[in-house]
């Protein structure tokens, strides 16, 4: 017994001495000072500020669901034509692309907390002229389409700018063991939330169109419905902006530069791995980009689909993809990158055919039935894969040094690509052709140069670690659907020499 209380006293002891030694570290301390990650009050803000996150998150994805989502259906309902909404989306796969190039380089001269919250706020406030776009239109005032496609691309402009300054933020924020884990959760809960958005806003807008129905006044609803779903958007965005102004943000000492430009490194590409990696991914977003912008008006417009079965058809691909990710993820990691590459490269070419084949089918039940899925599974299986092994081939190629210069000139190539790919299709649509539906010809145009491309380009990708033989049975063997998904952040370690936390 007594032994055992003078054990107990002696943890006790201890006990105390940890405590005071916190409470005089706490004193000594200076508001502003430097101290390492693992002092109790930094880990403090970092766990505030993840959770506060993927509230924030949440929000955002909410919004995006109610504004971003429907940006195409609503410059339709202003009567863009589909040559209109080919430059639309050129403009938005250009601009941040060029953009994004030099945004990180604002990182050298302000706090990224604060390049995020003024860019944030900006889109926010641009929300308000884009409201105004269809309240002009309605009256009358011509050439509203195009002063909508301007601020579409000022919007997402200001996105560029804030997604370097946001992933770096983020970055120092999430322990890298735990980074997978969290991201996962984040993606999960925000997903869901922007889903959930998306099919309220179908809702809505069929809604209100079956009140300008029955009052004779179709455009004006309808308009009226898009008005409330980008003032829920504004609002919603603006309560996110509120979280991230509360997170806390580390400070980072810049290095001196030691990158390489663009012209340096399309001069390397064709003698490089991730050189000639980036020349195909920007060859593919050529033909890709034709068919893109076109999706949203052969359905609201040629089929006539309602806003639910666009959106419905739509979440559809999204829903696949996220069922495919985590075997894909899988087989990436056993077999390597450029195999995924090269095998869901060679089925997105499926994707526009699949759609073609639609125009067979007699019944309109059947036409939304088969879009529903069967495209809908190739495509979301094809480019679950895609994606995710080009995103994982840029952290196997590039070193972390080197890492921003290359994922934002590959993000020009890309950008690029989409931009001329998404002329062509509009260029094809303001001609036309005779022989068959345009929008069709489109994407049997995109399915053409989309095989091509694959089987040719992928010639030239190389694999930079070693991977097992690929087998058939593992496909079969590792196929659960519901298993959870991870994605990397991206940060600039080309710019970073040191990330200081203070009290």
């Amino acid at each position: 017994m007594k032994i055992k209380n003078l054990l107990g006293g002696i943890v006790d002891f201890i006990k105390r001495r940890i405590f005071i030694g916190h409470l005089r570290e706490f004193c000594m301390v200076k508001k502003g000072s430097v101290v390492r990650v693992d002092h109790p009050i930094v880990q403090k803000k970092i766990d505030k500020s993840l959770k506060l996150s993927i509230q924030e998150g949440s929000l955002t994805s909410m919004s995006s669901g109610f504004g971003l989502s429907y940006l195409s259906p609503f410059a339709l309902a202003l009567n863009a034509t589909s040559s209109q909404i080919g430059i639309l989306h050129a403009i938005i796969s250009l601009l941040p692309s060029i953009v994004q190039v030099k945004a990180s380089e604002l990182i050298r001269k302000f706090p990224r907390k604060k390049i995020t919250l003024r860019s944030v706020m900006i889109q926010i406030i641009l929300w308000i002229p884009i409201i105004l776009t269809g309240v002009l239109f309605y009256i009358g005032v011509p050439y509203m389409i195009w002063v909508l496609i301007a601020l579409i691309g000022l919007f997402y402009a200001f996105g560029a700018i804030n997604h370097p300054a946001w992933f770096s933020w983020m970055g120092s924020l999430i322990p890298e063991e735990k980074r997978g884990k969290y991201l996962a959760k984040r993606n999960r809960i925000a997903g869901f939330f922007g889903l959930v958005a998306m099919i309220v806003s179908a809702i809505i807008l069929d809604s209100m169109k079956g009140v300008g129905v029955s009052r004779g006044n179709i455009l004006g609803w309808t308009l009226l419905g898009f008005g409330i779903l980008f003032v829920l958007a504004a609002l919603i965005r603006f309560s996110s902006w509120t979280l991230l102004a509360r997170q806390y943000e580390p400070r980072l000492k810049i290095r001196k530069k030691d990158g390489f430009s663009f012209w340096q490194f399309l001069k390397m590409a064709p003698s490089t791995p991730f050189g000639r990696f980036a020349l195909f991914r920007g060859a593919f977003s050529v033909v890709i980009g034709i068919a893109v912008p076109f999706w949203a008006v052969y359905m609201l417009r040629d089929l006539g689909f309602s806003y639910i079965w666009f959106m419905g058809i739509t979440v559809s691909g999204i829903v696949f993809q996220l069922l495919f990710l985590p075997l894909l993820g899988k087989a990436s990691d056993r077999f390597g990158n450029v195999r995924i590459i090269g095998l869901c490269s060679g089925l997105i070419f499926l994707a526009p055919i699949l759609w073609i084949a639609s125009a067979w089918i007699s019944s309109d039940l059947g036409v939304k039935i088969y879009l529903l899925f069967v495209p809908a599974i190739t495509s979301g299986f094809a480019f679950a894969g895609y994606n995710l092994a080009t995103n994982n081939y840029v952290y196997d190629a590039v070193s972390v040094q080197k890492r921003g210069f290359g994922v934002s000139y590959m993000n020009l190539l890309v950008g690029v690509g989409t931009f001329i790919g998404a002329s062509i299709g509009s260029l094809i649509a303001l001609v036309g052709v005779s022989f068959m539906n345009t929008l069709l010809f489109i994407f049997l145009i995109s399915g053409i140069g989309r095989f091509f491309v694959a089987v040719f380009g992928i010639r030239y990708l190389r694999e930079v670690r070693h991977v097992k033989k690929f087998s058939s049975h593992y496909l079969i063997r590792e196929f659960r659907p519901m298993q959870g998904i991870v994605r990397e952040v991206h940060y600039l370690g080309h710019l970073v020499k040191k990330v200081e936390h203070y009290i």
